[in-house]
């Protein structure tokens, strides 16, 4: 049954369908089952200018490894996906009317659908689109989810584009969200609708439960066995390195497993025990979570990641994992309240396979008497509850 007033939301996606499952599926899900409304996903288009590494992400053989990361409900009736047409060029003199032109038969189909009653526009991310969609309805019913300081995405006269556009989109909207406190911050310092805090989560709880015969975490075996680490997520500017390679030279017996999309130079010469692997589909995320020992975040500390409350965290935990991670955005709140948080900037390598065995004991003796491996706030983190809250700002609820 669909929620009072809302019977479809145009979503303009920051990130496409077919890839790994982030913020923007869970909510999609989210919504069609929470509220009952008909999704129109639109897939995103460049709208900064063109470096060179985003010429791998144009190659066939990229777009045919991101079809196999499809979420499983990609096909269903509800959900309508419209791909938006655009050359790199927006943030040009004269860039956004080219955008424009492309995108006019779109454009004229998403208007038409804004006029409908209970159609809702949701923006993921700035954009040219997202600009005159949302001067059209003059913010009303208009949904401005912010996840990133998306800025911090590009540099020069893109990123001067990107701020413009974000603010105009802040100041407009009829509901914001914020990620994390930090956006929520800054955005409160501008004009508009004051902005709510939307945290990331994770899995349902009942989701993220082990099962009597699930292997990995929770077997007493698990626990002596020989250590594995692992991080899932995409591997960026943002990813650490040198302090991941520091951290596997003093664990040479540790095994090492990083999962998900390359975008950037890997440094050479990688050690045997560290394996790189590509993305994975969703369903086969925490599966592959529960054969580690630790889950990794080992985030730089710079103004992109000084706004990130990252979903991996949740994921980690919900497995019953403890974090290795830097103290980047959220991360020292987290570990002020969770004593699965475990700083790298402060961690003893030589004292850390003990401490991941007794951790893994403590866990298995927990799931021999049928007690969750999960810490209980995560009963307050599932993106269900998260977005929850959001919707009650936006009068969904």
């Amino acid at each position: 049954m669909n929620s009072p007033g809302v019977k479809r939301l145009i979503y303009l996606a920051p990130v496409p369908l077919n890839s790994p499952a982030q913020r923007p599926h869970h909510f999609a899900y989210w919504a069609r089952q929470r509220l009952g409304c008909e999704m129109v996903w639109v897939q995103p288009y460049p709208v900064r200018l063109p470096r060179p590494g985003d010429l791998r992400r144009w190659l066939p053989s990229a777009r045919a490894a991101r079809a196999e990361l499809a979420p499983a409900w990609h096909n269903a009736p509800w959900l309508q996906v419209l791909a938006a047409p655009g050359l790199p060029v927006e943030p040009l003199p004269g860039g956004a009317a080219v955008i424009a032109w492309q995108q006019r038969a779109l454009r004229a189909r998403l208007h038409a659908l804004l006029r409908e009653p209970g159609t809702w526009l949701v923006i993921g991310r700035p954009s040219g689109l997202a600009l005159e969609l949302c001067t059209a309805t003059r913010g009303e019913r208009v949904l401005y989810d912010v996840m990133d300081d998306m800025a911090e995405f590009s540099r020069g006269l893109s990123q001067r584009w990107m701020r413009q556009a974000h603010a105009l989109l802040g100041q407009q909207a009829q509901t914001v969200w914020g990620s994390s406190r930090r956006i929520v911050k800054t955005l409160a310092s501008r004009q508009g609708a004051a902005p709510v805090l939307v945290r990331n989560g994770t899995v349902t709880w009942k989701e993220s439960a082990p099962t009597p015969d699930m292997p990995g975490i929770g077997q007493a075996s698990h626990a002596d066995a020989p250590l594995v680490m692992g991080y899932v997520g995409t591997i960026a500017r943002w990813f650490d390195w040198p302090l991941l390679l520091a951290l596997t030279r003093a664990l040479p017996e540790v095994r090492f497993e990083l999962v998900g999309p390359v975008e950037g130079a890997v440094p050479r010469g990688l050690p045997l025990h560290v394996r790189l692997h590509g993305p994975v589909p969703h369903e086969q995320v925490f599966p592959l979570m529960r054969r580690w020992h630790a889950g990794l975040i080992p985030f730089r500390h710079d103004a992109l990641t000084a706004s990130v409350d990252p979903v991996k965290y949740y994921e980690y935990r919900a497995c019953g994992l403890p974090v290795l991670t830097t103290l980047f955005g959220e991360m020292p709140e987290h570990a002020r309240q969770d004593d699965g948080v475990w700083p790298l900037e402060t961690l003893v390598a030589a004292e850390l396979p003990e401490r991941l065995h007794r951790w893994h004991r403590s866990l298995a003796e927990r799931h021999a008497v049928g007690l969750p491996l999960a810490p209980p706030f995560l009963r307050q983190a599932t993106w269900a509850a998260r977005f929850d809250a959001g919707a009650r700002a936006c009068g969904w609820l």
